[in-house]
């Protein structure tokens, strides 16, 4: 690493002293002015990953002082060994991991990392701690509040029986006073000791959150992948620490009570006091919620490497759907039932609910022209859009009851619609793609385009795919509509329709007219071919990806549709 991050690394070997402009995370040392334009024109560097040095501050310390390089040999790390969990140059390689079975190319492992499930799920966990944490502390700030007004009416009760009685029990009515205010200075002490502590861990996650922030935008892929570990530790014991504090008796409302001995009534002289102080528990209120996709303790992050070109695809089952029906949208359930948007020669439209052996479980009928179909698992309901008929609407779908339960009017032609995990993401004719709350029916348009039919949408992570037919482009987009890349070529894929996104952020893609299913890498950039005619494909129409289930549906605009497995080379690192 280099000796400073101020100084132009070049210059020093030169015994010039200038300050650093920018920083290079593949050389690992900071460059003037002068350096960068021949860093970036000479050959064996002009590709490498050049930040402002204004940027490279903001990584977090122990983040910085992860290098490229070698500590033994002072050579790049290319290899990385998943036996031992390491880094390793090639001189590693032929001195210690020659005998290591597991090890593959670096660049493949920390490929996407920023924009893996691992890392999000990093960030989701941290923002549900920093949520829990505000509940907790609000709740026993609230307790805090309720022991002064408890103590304030035991107090009443206790000078109106003192007025009951005779005048020489003065003295136990003081004590008895001197006892509950004890009570509530050693319970409100003990709360006050946990709000600090949650404070404390407040601002421990505050920093957590501003370091992946920094991280994620400014680290190299290297160093985001090499500190994951770490930060999952630091997430870990946070969630730990709400688990210690929900097993054991802290949630508890610590609440002052009173009860009155019946024995006073009788006013015996030797009567030693009034009744008991008591400090009794109850069961709080707030509920402590964990992300859906975890088990109720934390488990260690999975970092999974996909090697694109180890992914595919295993039949499992061939549907057949309605002969005389065109199959326009489809989903997969994560009870393994598969749901079909179909419409006849008539323009009749059903929504088909299959069992996982191919059995009909229900059917609802729709006005004509109904178009996609996705799954909200919250309330267990179905999204249908409309397509390009009269009615510019979604309709929700209850399973339970199998029927129409709402319907929400847009101001556009609906085709393609995909659920995020809060809000309903479609396709629009006119407006383009757009953005709306299934419960508060608010609408915001992410991205603007030309008038297109039969276009599909799905979404993963922050991140929008788009397929339009019309121009044969497949398109990224972050969730404010910010372009991240776009993938045309027409020998390839031709009127791409149904589109999916598998749990490492692979794009899957079936072609109209081409008639191909083919998988397009994260960045856009690598594409493969995985079905074609030859696996039955006909016009095929619509897919959808099950992550729960690591399951592909495929379905053709007639009669059959197809369930694939998903298989793929996947290397696990734990801590």
């Amino acid at each position: 690493m280099a000796t400073s991050s101020s100084h132009c690394g070049v210059c020093d070997h030169r015994h010039i002293s200038k300050l650093s402009a920018v920083w290079c995370t593949d050389c690992d040392e900071g460059l003037c002015e002068g350096c960068e334009e021949h860093h970036s024109l000479s050959k064996g560097s002009r590709n490498h990953t050049v930040i402002a040095i204004s940027e490279y501050h903001r990584i977090p310390s122990d983040v910085v002082k992860i290098s490229p390089f070698c500590d033994t040999h002072n050579e790049k790390y290319s290899i990385y060994c998943k036996h031992h969990e390491i880094p390793c140059c090639r001189n590693c390689i032929i001195e210690s991991h020659n005998k290591c079975q597991e090890i593959a190319k670096l660049e493949d492992v920390t490929l996407n990392v920023k924009s893996s499930n691992a890392f999000y799920e990093i960030e989701q966990t941290l923002e549900e701690v920093a949520k829990n944490i505000e509940k907790i502390r609000l709740d026993w700030q609230m307790n805090l509040k309720t022991l002064p007004e408890s103590r304030k009416q035991i107090e009443k009760e206790i000078q109106e029986t003192r007025i009951a009685i005779n005048s020489h029990i003065d003295k136990i009515q003081e004590d008895m006073i001197t006892e509950l205010y004890a009570s509530e200075e050693k319970e409100s002490q003990k709360i006050r000791k946990l709000i600090d502590s949650l404070e404390d861990k407040q601002l421990e996650i505050e920093m957590l959150q501003g370091n992946i922030s920094n991280i994620k935008q400014h680290a190299s892929d290297l160093q985001t992948f090499l500190s994951i570990k770490r930060i999952e530790t630091e997430v870990s014991s946070k969630n730990e620490y709400l688990n210690s504090i929900s097993s054991n008796e802290s949630l508890k409302q610590m609440v002052l009570s009173f009860s009155i001995n019946p024995s006073v009534q009788n006013l015996i002289s030797d009567l030693p006091n009034f009744g008991k102080i008591m400090v009794e528990s109850k069961p709080s209120g707030i509920e402590i919620t964990t992300n859906k996709q975890k088990h109720a303790q934390m488990m260690m992050t999975k970092v999974l490497s996909i090697s694109f070109e180890h992914i595919n695809l295993k039949l499992q089952k061939t549907v057949y759907t309605k002969t005389n029906h065109m199959c326009k949208g489809t989903c997969l359930l994560p009870d393994g039932r598969m749901v079909f948007s179909c419409s006849n020669e008539d323009s009749f439209c059903y929504v088909t609910v299959l069992n996982a052996d191919g059995s009909l479980n229900f059917e609802v009928q729709l006005p004509p022209n109904s178009f996609d179909v996705a799954y909200i698992k919250e309330d267990d309901t179905l999204a249908v859009s409309s397509g390009c008929s009269g009615s510019r609407c979604i309709y929700i779908i209850d399973m339970q009851n199998q029927q129409v339960k709402k319907t929400i009017s847009v101001k556009d032609y609906v085709y393609g619609i995909s659920y995020n995990g809060s809000t309903l993401v479609y396709c629009g004719h006119d407006k383009g793609i757009q953005m709306i709350n299934p419960t508060s029916e608010t609408i915001s348009v992410i991205e603007k385009y030309e008038t297109s039919t039969n276009c599909y949408v799905a979404t993963f992570a922050d991140k929008i795919y788009h397929s339009n037919k019309q121009n044969n482009y497949v398109t990224c987009y972050d969730q404010q509509g910010k372009h991240q890349w776009s993938f045309a070529n027409k020998n390839v894929l031709q009127t791409p329709r149904g589109i999916a996104v598998d749990d490492s952020g692979n794009v899957y893609v079936v072609g109209y007219r081409s008639t191909n299913l083919i998988v397009i890498s994260p960045d856009g950039k690598q594409y493969r071919q995985l079905l074609s005619k030859s696996e039955g494909l006909l016009e095929p129409q619509s897919i959808h990806f099950n992550t729960e289930r690591n399951m592909l549906i495929v379905t053709n605009r007639r009669i059959q549709a197809f369930l694939y497995s998903v298989n793929k080379h996947i290397f696990q690192l734990y801590d």
